[in-house]
């Protein structure tokens, strides 16, 4: 009996408890927790094409004036017959907006029509668009629908040589208008001819188009804005992490402060760059899928906005080669929303900062 005890307290002593692979360890992981602060910042200005918006945007304010473009394509044959022209429009608010109507002399692409430029090549003579002296009628925004009533003299060079009817406003404030991607409330335009019959065209193109020329911002500002672009640029070094490790987690963290505002919730979004800014500037191209997007509600005071960045953080470090490190654009997403502008603030406990956690992998006892 004393034989078996012996045996079974030498099995237990002999007997490996560690979970396997365990004691192949020499230490566990390592954990850090750092806050890099920018190494390089800097902030620009772009006209942006807004034909892909969700709205036709139409007003004015010291700061900001919007334009609205719409395309038809009617047949010019019996234009002696019609009787009545009818521009019809359907608001998105309840917002009074008096406007005139312009038939535009430059042929212009919705894709790309800024206030500056009527296509990716051409600009326009006059900054926010190439009109005919002449207006086509003068309308006022009303809560169902608007109609305009065109005036007919000018059928003939609206019809055959111009490139569809500008909206330019005339009052304070801003008013929404449904674009052509909304069937049941795009934009048209109604000929009634002499017999009684009607012929209605739908748009073949809308667009937007924003001036800011009446802004005035300080040098050194980084800010974020939508309508017409303000865009911030952030680069931090990250050498100092070991291309070993994983990041748990990264997070931008941001201190912002309202300058301006037509919406009600900011949506800002990180691009990461593929391009040198130090070359290339604010014609450094990016990714246009954000890497990251937040939102949050407009407030009166400075707030706090984090916007999680972790895979972007991991393929810096851990693949540098095929993911070069050029720093990261901030924008509003998208940028053809209703204009608003922030400032990040960027001097002291307020500056940008990205702080990342991350693990080192476990040494073995056979590393050295």
């Amino acid at each position: 009996m004393k034989q078996y005890l012996f045996l079974a307290v030498l099995l237990t002593l002999a007997c490996n408890t560690l979970p396997v692979g365990f004691d192949q360890i020499d230490r566990l992981p390592e954990t850090a927790t750092l806050e890099i602060a920018p190494d390089s910042a800097d902030c620009y200005v772009k006209f942006v094409p807004l034909g892909s918006a969700d709205h036709l945007l139409l007003g004015k304010d010291p700061q900001y004036q919007s334009r609205v473009l719409i395309q038809f394509t009617p047949k010019d044959s019996a234009l002696d017959s019609v009787v009545s022209a009818q521009l019809v429009l359907f608001p998105l608010d309840s917002v009074v907006m008096n406007f005139t109507c312009r038939a535009c002399s430059t042929e212009w692409s919705s894709s790309a029509v800024t206030w500056r430029m009527a296509d990716s090549l051409t600009q326009w003579l006059t900054p926010g668009g190439d009109y005919w002296n002449f207006p086509l009628g003068q309308g006022r925004i009303q809560k169902e629908s608007t109609v305009v009533e065109l005036n007919r003299d000018y059928l003939d060079t609206l019809v055959r040589h111009s490139y569809g009817i500008a909206l330019i406003p005339l009052d304070t404030g801003f008013a929404t208008i449904a674009t052509l991607a909304a069937t049941k409330t795009s934009p048209r335009l109604v000929f009634t001819y002499a017999n009684g019959k009607k012929r209605t065209y739908y748009p073949a193109a809308d667009a937007h188009i924003i001036d800011s020329s009446g802004i005035r911002t300080n040098p050194g500002e980084l800010l974020v804005g939508s309508g017409v672009a303000f865009r911030t640029w952030l680069y931090f070094r990250l050498e100092s992490i070991p291309d070993s490790a994983t990041i748990a987690r990264a997070e931008l963290i941001l201190k912002i402060q309202p300058i301006y505002s037509r919406v009600e919730t900011l949506q800002i979004g990180i691009h990461k760059l593929k391009e040198s800014y130090h070359q290339r500037g604010k014609y450094a191209l990016y990714d246009e899928a954000p890497a990251s997007k937040t939102e949050s509600p407009v407030r009166d005071t400075i707030a706090t906005i984090r916007l999680t960045v972790t895979d972007l953080v991991q393929k810096w470090v851990s693949a540098v080669d095929s993911n070069p490190n050029h720093g990261i654009l901030l924008t509003a997403e998208p940028e053809w929303q209703k204009p608003f502008r922030i400032k990040i603030l960027r001097s002291g406990i307020n500056a940008p900062r990205l702080k990342v956690h991350y693990i080192l992998p476990p040494e073995d006892r056979f590393s050295r």
